[in-house]
């Protein structure tokens, strides 16, 4: 994050620094007379001083080792006297338009901070929808386990009623089983009471036939006892002569006999009588005995009917409590599912809410950008509306710098002092290769080298200040140092996040360059050559050496192009 606001807070300056650079001008310097004389060279035979001849041949600059973060604006070493300018007219279109650019660009830098904001709200709904989708699947599993809880607690419910009402329909047929054995208790004790009943009658009976057949026995054995006491003979005798006739005597014989018979005979049915009757007695008593055991039986399988019934019952009142629990969870889970159901519902809507804020700031965000995107394209064409209007007016100032007589350098008369010991420390030697990546960055090796002693050159002349420091930052020289490039990439080599922009290549040339041979003679100026060809034709007019190294030219003294 931080290494994000670094690279927005140096960007911005860039822009910022852009904005204030694209006034800076080549200016001419005044020329102090004396000859001029060109160093040795170890450059190729493309590279060899020139006065002017036409170069033999010319080539596109080498493709570069490594591309610097953005295309260097076109540059040049600038001379640091300002030449007499110009009244063109131009300043005023330039200020207009740079008027407008500063418009246009608080406008593009207001539209792109409502960018901004319209992203960073935009990410934040988009964090919020995510949270709330994360909170409804949530929802939607407690909603799930809930309703599976009572899914299965509902068959519980089921199974539990079902199980009562089993229960119960065992408790009915004990029940009934307990009356079916109740009547046959009644019936049976009905039938033991009419036995008994039938036994008290038969036993009333046996004793009122003993009671007759005692009555009978008696008065037989008194007969008997009389018969006998008295002897048969003279009972018979007495009778026969009493009789008045013989039939008489028959008659009274058989008389006696008969009595005799029925004495008998009447014993013997009385006998049999009481046998029947004590028979009856006996099998009523047994009729009696059977039923009480049977009483009995059915008196313990009621008991034990009853023991069962009360078991089910038990049974029943704990299936009941246990469904009342049942019906309290139920009606807990449906509370539940009735909670989560509404949250569901409103965690939906506020995801919906999102969502639908989401595509609002989404075409919010689409507005911006279309805005900012023709907002920058007329940026972009104010820029190059103002370069221009400043190249020509760079052009003419130059033109006219170039007519001033006194402002000539001749060869041998740059000022340098090659003898001079240049010591620096390690942040000009930073400073050095930072300006040389920036200006020569995409060159060849050579290419660095012929930039960085141009500066050198520089700090060897009595002309200019003698410092690295010194030439690097003087007014309207370096283009890097105008547009704040130059400051961007020195931060960017102060961050160790960020540490090792500038190339190793640049660092070389940069220590080379301290006690080298230059590759470029006494050459003071640079620029890239290709946006100006005449200067070239000026240069050779003037019999101005010059060098061609890749998509620059280094050449002795100012000329006007």
């Amino acid at each position: 994050m931080k290494k994000n606001i670094r690279y927005i807070f140096l960007t911005t300056a860039l822009c910022l620094s852009l904005l204030a650079g694209n006034g800076f001008y080549a200016q001419a310097t005044e020329p102090e007379g004396g000859e001029a004389s060109g160093g040795g060279q170890t450059a190729a035979a493309a590279q060899e001083p020139r006065t002017g001849v036409q170069p033999d041949a010319q080539t596109e600059a080498p493709a570069p080792t490594e591309a610097p973060t953005e295309a260097p604006a076109p540059t040049e070493a600038a001379p640091q006297t300002a030449a007499p300018t110009t009244d063109s007219g131009l300043g005023e279109e330039i200020d207009k338009v740079g008027n407008e650019i500063d418009k246009v660009g608080n406008e593009l830098g207001e539209l792109e901070g409502n960018l901004n904001n319209a992203q960073q709200n935009h990410s934040s709904l988009q964090k919020d929808k995510s949270e709330a989708e994360a909170y409804l699947d949530q929802l939607n599993g407690q909603y799930r386990s809930v309703s599976s809880k009572l899914s299965k607690v509902e068959k519980d419910i089921k199974a539990q009623e079902e199980a009562i009402a089993a229960k119960e329909a065992a408790i009915a047929e004990k029940e009934a089983a307990i009356v079916a054995k109740e009547n046959d208790i009644t019936a049976k004790e009905a039938e033991i009471t009419a036995i008994v009943n039938s036994i008290a009658r038969t036993q009333a009976e046996i004793e009122e036939t003993e009671a007759d057949l005692a009555e009978q026995y008696e008065a037989m054995k008194l007969r008997i006892q009389f018969m006998y006491e008295n002897a048969a003979s003279a009972q018979y005798l007495e009778a026969f002569l009493e009789s008045e006739s013989l039939t008489a005597l028959l008659n009274q014989a058989e008389y006696y006999e008969a009595m005799m018979e029925y004495d008998q005979k009447m014993r013997e049915r009385f006998q049999d009588t009481k046998d029947e009757l004590d028979g009856k007695k006996a099998s009523l008593e047994a009729d009696e005995a059977r039923l009480v055991s049977e009483r009995e039986s059915l008196e313990q399988e009621r008991e034990s009917l009853k023991q069962e019934q009360a078991a089910l019952v038990r049974e029943k009142d704990e299936l009941l409590e246990h469904q009342k629990e049942l019906d309290r969870l139920k009606a807990d889970l449906k509370k539940q599912q009735a909670s989560v159901a509404n949250q569901q519902a409103t965690s939906a809507a506020e995801l919906q809410a999102y969502v639908d804020q989401l595509a609002s700031s989404s075409d919010t965000i689409t507005s911006y950008e279309e805005k900012i995107e023709l907002k920058r394209k007329y940026y972009e064409e104010l820029l190059s509306k103002k370069k221009a209007l400043e190249a020509e007016e760079e052009r003419l100032k130059a033109e006219q710098a170039a007519n001033d007589t006194g402002s000539d350098i001749k060869e041998g008369d740059s000022g340098i002092d090659h003898g001079m010991n240049v010591n620096i420390s390690d942040e000009e030697y930073t400073l050095l290769a930072a300006i040389i990546y920036c200006e020569a960055g995409g060159e060849s090796y050579d290419g660095q080298l012929a930039v960085g002693y141009v500066i050198m050159n520089r700090v060897r002349s009595n002309k200019f200040p003698n410092s690295i420091t010194g030439v690097v930052y003087q007014t309207n020289q370096f283009s890097p140092v105008g547009s704040g490039r130059l400051a961007t990439i020195l931060a960017m080599e102060a961050d160790p996040d960020v540490k090792g922009k500038v190339t190793d290549s640049c660092r070389r040339a940069a220590a080379e360059v301290l006690s080298g041979s230059s590759n470029v003679g006494e050459s003071l100026f640079f620029r890239t050559h290709k946006p100006v060809p005449q200067l070239e034709e000026n240069l050779k007019a003037n019999d101005v050496p010059y060098y061609i190294i890749g998509g620059h030219i280094f050449y002795h003294r100012w000329v006007a192009y």
